[in-house]
């Protein structure tokens, strides 16, 4: 197993976190364990830009990946 950075994106002004809505789209959802994160800081920056209207915060955390 590895471990690799992943990206949570929060709104600053509702303080919703950011998820795919499975259609190729974004969700909001208030809790950050519903969240689903972005694989690289670059994508997470841009979905603050074009999802939060500016306006959020980006967390660097960590997670297991199975080979």
């Amino acid at each position: 197993m590895n471990v690799e950075p992943c990206y949570y994106v929060q709104s600053t002004e509702d303080h919703m976190f950011l998820r795919a809505d499975g259609d190729g789209g974004i969700d909001y959802v208030p809790l950050i364990m519903s969240a689903m994160p972005f694989t690289n800081a670059q994508a997470a920056e841009e979905a603050v830009a074009d999802h939060c209207g500016g306006e959020g915060v980006v967390f660097r955390c960590y997670q297991l990946v199975r080979e």
